[in-house]
């Protein structure tokens, strides 16, 4: 009964937070790539046929609360485990090798990614689609509150994987923070409906990012380009759209072509 009345005493702030970061990155790209600079940029957006209507966009604020509230909710559960010494989660830098700090990032986001992408195809299984991730796919032409709207079961599925590797391995809260910011950055981005990437993205060493053209076509042609941080799994399973990198190449001259 403690444990529970402390985690539902954390809720609140852990709402509140998670609106305010969140809710001020998503509004702020919105504002910024779909209205303040959306002539400038029309050459840059994915898809050219605009489909974002008022309604759109209250559905997905919408689905937003439900997936602030999911994400509060599990937060409130791991910071009350932490506390009670049941994960390997650490503040104390000294506490562990510095390994875990500096090469912990890269380890959870490859962990994030690999769950992503199963979840993600298990989420699109025939039986599951329309009673659960048919909400998400509602949003044909993405935009940045598409980032966040999700049905409630999703959040929670796509990061439960965190209490599970901080039983065994150790986690440095702040590599742990960056790495959800990352995770938010990266997910508008996949979202935004404008490609921003340089031209020989897919040339260059890091080439393995996702774009925003990458996860654009996910919902599009919704079966395929199933990773979020990473191209690896969907290369190395064949998941990747065949044409996406002509796509892509397609876009960036669009980009540069001022007749078009």
């Amino acid at each position: 009964m403690e444990a529970l009345k402390e985690i539902l005493f954390n809720l609140p702030q852990g709402f509140i937070a998670g609106l305010m970061l969140n809710g001020t990155v998503i509004t702020l790209a919105y504002f910024l790539v779909w209205k303040k600079f959306k002539k400038r940029l029309k050459n840059w957006r994915i898809q050219l046929k605009e489909r974002v209507d008022s309604n759109q966009i209250k559905r997905e604020l919408k689905n937003s609360i439900f997936t602030l509230l999911v994400g509060a909710t599990y937060s409130s559960v791991v910071i009350y485990l932490s506390t009670q010494g049941q994960t390997k989660i650490y503040t104390n830098f000294s506490d562990h090798n510095s390994f875990f700090a500096f090469g912990g990032f890269f380890i959870l986001l490859l962990i994030d990614d690999t769950w992503f992408y199963w979840c993600h195809r298990l989420l699109h299984h025939p039986k599951i689609f329309r009673f659960v991730h048919l909400e998400h796919h509602k949003s044909v032409d993405v935009n940045p509150f598409t980032s966040m709207s999700f049905h409630f079961i999703e959040p929670f599925l796509l990061s439960v994987w965190i209490l599970p590797v901080a039983y065994f391995i150790p986690i440095y809260a702040p590599v742990l923070m960056i790495v959800q910011i990352w995770g938010l950055l990266d997910n508008i981005k996949a979202h935004l409906g404008y490609e921003f990437y340089p031209t020989n993205l897919n040339k260059s060493w890091f080439r393995f990012l996702t774009s925003s053209t990458h996860h654009n076509m996910h919902h599009s042609k919704f079966n395929g380009n199933y990773g979020v941080h990473f191209r690896i799994w969907d290369r190395l399973l064949g998941t990747e759209f065949k044409d996406y990198e002509s796509e892509y190449d397609r876009i960036q001259e669009r980009k540069h072509n001022t007749n078009v």
